[in-house]
């Protein structure tokens, strides 16, 4: 299947023919302003999206597309297009900035959009600090990768603490290993801690009133894990951390029962 954002890339591709990874990926940046596309965070290089190289990665085993270090090229071929909005956006775009040398358009992406440079290699026009402690939970629920990361990164978290039992996921990008990977590129270390997880099978098909009960239960197992919940809250004092799960609302995740151990204790948790 080809989705949404495969489609407007192909699209971009289709009238350009060949373009460098820096100029493509600075189009489908401004494109993405203009019609909420692809996500972004901030990387070496300015804005960069992990999700965007997997659809070029996919894109090419199906064959619309190749790709050298450098260059990606379109294969010419029948795709399927994006519907009309997104295909004038993208027009647009390569209207106003397809003869743009690479130079040049990475210039107007840094000096437009300055909090995308804080990492940049190039030339860093924002100033960017870790210096928050503290904790906060997330889930990905509904994020894709760039921004679950974005999300992070604008709140200054250090250290993702993964409280699932088991990391794996078909939803790209948070599976362990290509999770910590994303996350040591913009300099946030992750800690996996299963022993803080509940088992898949507990959760099948149950009732608001099941998941009370779970929830309850937990609660009470949080007292023989006193060890891992004083190494979370060592970590925390030195700088921010995340207790990271899937469910979008911290009240329907066992990380939310966490964060309330902690409130109980008179710590500050947010829930991103």
């Amino acid at each position: 299947m080809i989705t949404k954002n495969e489609r407007a890339l192909l699209f971009l591709l289709s009238q350009t023919k060949s373009l460098t990874r820096m100029q493509l990926v600075k189009l489908m940046f401004i494109a993405s302003k203009e019609r909420s596309l692809y996500d972004f965070v901030p990387y070496q290089y300015g804005p960069f999206s992990f999700q965007l190289y997997q659809d070029m990665r996919h894109l090419e085993r199906e064959g619309y597309l190749t790709q050298t270090e450098d260059d990606v090229h379109f294969v010419e071929r029948v795709f399927p297009k994006p519907d009309p909005y997104i295909q004038g956006g993208i027009t647009s775009v390569i209207n106003q900035f397809g003869g743009f040398r690479e130079k040049d358009l990475v210039d107007y992406v840094y000096r437009q959009y300055p909090e995308m440079t804080i990492f940049s290699k190039i030339k860093q026009l924002k100033t960017y600090y870790r210096n928050e402690s503290g904790i906060v939970t997330i889930g990905y629920e509904g994020r894709n990768i760039d921004k679950f990361l974005s999300i992070l990164v604008e709140n200054k978290v250090g250290k993702l603490i993964d409280v699932r039992k088991n990391p794996f996921s078909m939803k790209y990008g948070y599976s362990k290993n290509t999770l910590m990977s994303s996350l040591e590129k913009l300099g946030i270390t992750y800690l996996h801690l299963p022993e803080l997880g509940i088992e898949s099978d507990q959760r099948k098909n149950l009732t608001e009133k099941g998941f009370f009960e779970l929830f309850r239960c937990y609660a009470q197992e949080l007292g023989a894990k006193e060890d891992l919940l004083d190494t979370i809250k060592s970590l925390a004092q030195k700088e921010k951390v995340a207790l990271m799960c899937f469910e979008a609302q911290a009240t329907d995740c066992h990380r939310g029962v966490i964060a309330q151990r902690f409130r109980d204790e008179g710590m500050d948790v947010v829930d991103l």
